[in-house]
């Protein structure tokens, strides 16, 4: 489950070698070896002389980040770079990824617990029943009264009206690419009237996209710097250099041939294209607030930027003002800038919360609930499982393939169509309205029966024919949540 991403055992660096270590008998102090795309398992100081980490299961943004000898690393943290040297600073119990998980699992005993709809009826139908029944043998001295009472009194809208629409629900949510993990969770969708949203890969691509290209010299076009750019970048892990190529392909780019290509942390990457050296790295003009900046050079001159940003995703404006205009009060959490935060949802009007830590984020969420709100939450990274836990309805993109995450929520929405956000709440709504309406119908029709019955109107045989007729009735009408 939670651990699943995470490694179980440290390569540990020894004046005898590199030898494999059990994660939790690593102590303070003790170096160990990260290699590329691996999980720093641990918090530590970096020994190497720099790093290129990604910091996506803390702060869930996209850009990586550069980390320089000496500097704090947190664990949970994933190398982007060649393999790295750390000294562990305390053990795994003590670590920032085990915090999260333990965020996790102290929100899933907090969450506020639903009592179901038919619980909530059950002893009340009960009680009138039996004063019914007794009543009219008590005032008219008459057994048969008595059991036609007890007859025609089904219990089966509170027994089956309120599964069956609620199991409806899920099914018609299974077809839309959306796994709700219990039918209680469908209440508290229709109920929840507060929504945080996370920004990247909840409400974004989360992953920078290829924006703008301006060519500096005019001896080179678009395509040529485009080419040259995804020559250097075809090998890095870096986000943008993934960006470069793809964009690179879907133009259809030559694919250049780069020869001495030197990844240099901090600094960028060089390598030699028809005799001439070049360079590609983060530009000087990259300022927060404007995106990613990258700036490509030949023998030194400048020839060409590249601008790259997040992209929102189709439907994200129309799924606000579908809340907006249905009173739900709803807010961003995202661990990026502010500055970043604000560029690209500040047009919508909607409360942001910048610089979010996982803690941050739940207790955000918990002070809403302490206002007395049902709070959904919704994300897709192990820096949003802590809130998705506590909410009291967590919905994630199950795409995202972080088990922290998928088993904190509630939710599972399967690809990454934000507008399925809106079709979970109105299905949950949908069969909770549903639910509710075929208790009412069905304890109503009851009620009317029990007191036909108590003044002698129906027979017990009579009163058990309308007993099915009713529950038929109730189960008809809860199948509606199905459509």
């Amino acid at each position: 489950g939670l651990f699943d991403k995470f490694p179980k055992e440290v390569l540990m660096q020894t004046e005898s070698g590199v030898l494999s270590k059990p994660i939790q008998e690593v102590n303070e102090g003790e170096a160990f070896l990260v290699r590329t795309n691996e999980m720093v398992p641990l918090d530590a100081t970096l020994l190497a002389d720099d790093a290129l980490l990604n910091e996506a299961n803390l702060t869930g943004e996209m850009e990586p980040v550069e980390y320089r000898k000496g500097k704090f690393v947190k664990s949970g943290c994933v190398n982007l770079g060649p393999v790295i040297l750390l000294e562990a600073r305390g053990n795994f119990e003590h670590s920032s990824y085990r915090k999260i998980l333990t965020l996790v699992e102290r929100g899933k005993q907090q969450q506020s617990p639903l009592v179901r709809l038919a619980e909530r009826s059950n002893w009340m139908f009960t009680l009138v029943t039996l004063i019914f029944a007794f009543g009219a043998l008590i005032v008219f001295q008459d057994w048969e009264r008595f059991l036609a009472v007890l007859v025609i009194a089904t219990p089966c809208p509170l027994l089956i009206a309120a599964p069956v629409s609620f199991l409806g629900g899920l099914s018609r949510a299974a077809r839309n690419s959306i796994v709700i993990k219990s039918p209680s969770v469908l209440e508290a969708l229709a109920k929840t009237k507060t929504l945080f949203f996370d920004k990247t890969g909840t409400l974004t691509l989360g992953e920078p996209e290829l924006k703008g290209i301006e060519v500096l010299q005019a001896f080179y076009t678009e395509r040529q710097v485009l080419e040259i750019a995804a020559a250097l970048e075809w090998s890095s892990l870096h986000p943008v250099a993934k960006s470069l190529v793809h964009a690179n392909e879907d133009r259809g780019g030559a694919l250049l041939s780069a020869k001495h290509v030197e990844e240099k942390i901090g600094d960028g990457i060089y390598g030699v294209i028809d005799g001439k050296r070049y360079r590609i790295g983060k530009s000087d003009a990259s300022h927060a607030g404007s995106g990613i900046i990258s700036e490509l050079s030949c023998e030194g001159t400048v020839i060409a930027r590249f601008s790259f940003d997040d992209t929102i995703k189709e439907d994200v404006e129309k799924l606000f003002e579908y809340f907006r205009t249905r009173d739900y009060s709803i807010g961003i959490l995202t661990g990026d800038k502010r500055a970043n935060a604000h560029r690209l949802f500040g047009r919508f009007r909607i409360p942001v919360y910048a610089e979010c830590s996982p803690a941050k984020k739940s207790a955000l969420v918990l002070r809403q609930q302490q206002g007395g709100s049902l709070v959904g939450m919704v994300g897709d990274g192990m820096n949003d499982a802590p809130a998705l836990a506590l909410a009291d309805v967590g919905i994630v993109f199950s795409g995202t393939e972080n088990s922290a995450s998928i088993e904190a929520a509630d939710v599972a929405i399967l690809g990454r169509d934000a507008w399925k956000i809106r079709d979970a709440v109105h299905i949950g709504r949908r069969s909770y309205q549903v639910a509710r309406q075929s208790i009412i119908i069905g304890i109503g029709l009851s009620l009317i029966g029990m007191i036909f019955a108590f003044f002698g109107f129906i027979p017990p045989v009579y009163g058990a024919i309308l007993q099915e007729v009713i529950d038929v009735v109730v189960i008809v009408n809860a199948l509606r949540s199905t459509y």
